[in-house]
């Protein structure tokens, strides 16, 4: 009913205004009859004081007769006398109502008072109740503007929504003949490349048969043979099942002394995604490779080092396959998981003989020790757990501070662990308190060379450093421009006969140093 807030605010400041008024004269309309009744009082009261004056002096009058020898008559005494009582009875009354209505006029006085102090505060809260409205009335006004102006604007706002819609409508209909393009190009780099890979097996095989050749005449000449007949190879070359005897402890594919490679002598598809771990057996027989498809692989490796096809896959996993290694026997595989569990499996059955659970994070690396009886892990949940495999449970358990990536078993009942905060430690299992080797960089792998004590290091500032296991300290570092180490789990290990370490780089180049002088041998790129 009201054409705007002001006058909504002006009504309502009236009718505030107009009960305020007639509580007022509500309130004191009965002081006006009290007032009016108490000077009745007072009217009467006189009347009384003057007709008792009187009576005094009427009673006062027959004494003074009697002393004068008049008499008057008892009857008309008496009378006066009661009618003096009467009279009294009546002035005690009123004088009672008076003090009362003396009372009563006190309280609305005092009532009065307290009306005229709440009618100051509601005049005064009247008084702020304008001022307020008239600046909610000027800020009605500013926003009355501003959603003037926010109008303007959002329809600005839409006509270029439309435009852009428009724009991105035809961006998407690019996007869909790029992606149609894309799928082509794809189609024919697949093509390329499976043709560039059947020529690369043509070069490989051709190169299989230089290879052989030139190790044919190495071995001739090593063990003087000059003109000798020998026997043919399974590749119908020569023979070497008997070259590799006098290496001892050392794998039976490996020859005395190692011959640096040139190519690639295979390629596997070994797994869906990526491959995360690899391991050679000790007999040198079987190749495990553990990937992120939560498989591991055990393949068979031919003597010549030249092929290898599948033996049988290991499942069970329940995450991606951080680490495998064989045990000493090369019939049971040791593999780590995400799934924060550690597994062996036999390979002659493929029957999981132990799942080893406890830790809270995922483990990094699984590592059989000297006996082959117990098992050493490191996880993320910044512990490393020795397990007994004969009781199937852990028998140990060493908080480290940090998360570990890597371990390794010494002969001498040490372990040695690197952790993401730059630490090697070295763990006698006798005592909780390690020896520690601080470095510039997250400990990403090691790998350990019992012949010589010595322990190859890789960390995240991008360098190999070995340490001699007799001192605890490091004695050389390899490095190169563009290697990189670009995981937490890169790993570097040493060649067989200890000459050489080896470690990827996060370009897919594989880098190769030399141990007795520390120069990068070449680099090998996937």
């Amino acid at each position: 009913q009201f054409k705007n807030r002001a006058e909504y605010m002006d009504a309502l400041s009236g009718q505030i205004l107009q009960r305020l008024r007639l509580r007022t004269q509500r309130e004191t309309r009965g002081y006006k009859e009290l007032i009016a009744a108490y000077g009745y009082l007072e009217s009467q009261l006189e009347q009384s004081r003057k007709k008792i004056s009187w009576l005094e002096y009427e009673k006062e009058k027959p004494k003074k007769d009697t002393e004068n020898g008049s008499e008057v008559e008892d009857t008309a005494l008496k009378a006066k006398l009661e009618e003096l009582k009467v009279i009294q009875y009546e002035l005690n009354d009123a004088i009672k109502k008076k003090a009362e209505y003396a009372d009563k006029v006190c309280s609305q006085a005092d009532a009065l008072k307290k009306m005229e102090e709440d009618l100051g505060l509601s005049q005064t809260r009247c008084n702020e109740l304008e001022t307020l409205n008239k600046a909610l009335q000027e800020k009605l006004t500013t926003a009355e503007e501003i959603v003037t102006v926010l109008s303007r604007t959002s329809e600005a706002i839409m006509g270029e929504h439309q435009s852009l819609q428009a724009l991105y409508n035809s961006q998407q209909a690019k996007f869909k003949g790029m992606e149609r393009d894309l799928a082509h190009l794809t189609q024919q780099v697949l093509e390329h490349k499976m043709k560039e890979a059947e020529d690369l097996n043509n070069e490989t095989s051709v190169s299989k048969k230089l290879l052989q050749l030139t190790r044919l005449k190495e071995l001739q000449e090593s063990v003087g043979i000059g003109n000798k007949k020998v026997p043919p190879l399974k590749g119908g070359v020569g023979d070497m099942s008997g070259a590799n005897e006098k290496l001892g402890a050392t794998p039976s594919f490996v020859d005395d002394v190692v011959i640096y490679p040139a190519t690639p002598f295979d390629s596997l598809e070994a797994h869906d995604v990526e491959v995360s771990a690899l391991c050679f057996s000790p007999d040198g027989n079987y190749l495990a490779t553990g990937g992120g498809d939560k498989m591991v692989k055990v393949w068979n490796v031919k003597q010549d080092l030249r092929t290898a096809d599948l033996k049988c896959s290991l499942s069970g996993s329940g995450g991606g396959i951080m680490s495998v290694q064989f045990d000493q026997s090369s019939k049971t595989v040791l593999a780590a998981s995400n799934d924060s569990m550690a597994r062996i499996w036999t390979i002659g059955d493929l029957i999981t003989r132990h799942t080893l659970a406890g830790h809270s994070g995922k483990v990094m690396t699984a590592k059989f020790m000297e006996d082959n009886n117990k098992v050493v892990t490191g996880s993320h949940d910044r512990t490393l757990k020795i397990w007994d495999l004969q009781r199937g449970a852990c028998i140990k358990t060493v908080f480290a501070g940090s998360s570990c990536c890597d371990v390794v078993a010494t002969k001498r009942a040490l372990v040695v662990s690197g952790h993401t905060d730059k630490k090697i430690r070295f763990w006698d299992l006798r005592s909780t308190v390690p020896n520690e080797i601080l470095l510039d960089g997250k400990i990403t792998s090691l790998d350990h060379y019992p012949e010589h004590q010595l322990l190859l290091c890789c960390s995240q500032d991008d360098t190999l450093r070995l340490i001699d296991l007799r001192q605890n300290s490091i004695s050389a570092s390899f490095s190169a421009p563009g290697f990189k180490v670009g995981a937490e789990w890169t790993r570097a290990c040493f060649s067989p006969d200890g000459q050489y370490v080896a470690a990827g780089s996060a370009d897919g180049s594989v880098f190769v140093w030399e141990v007795a002088s520390g120069r990068m041998k070449s680099k090998k790129e996937h």
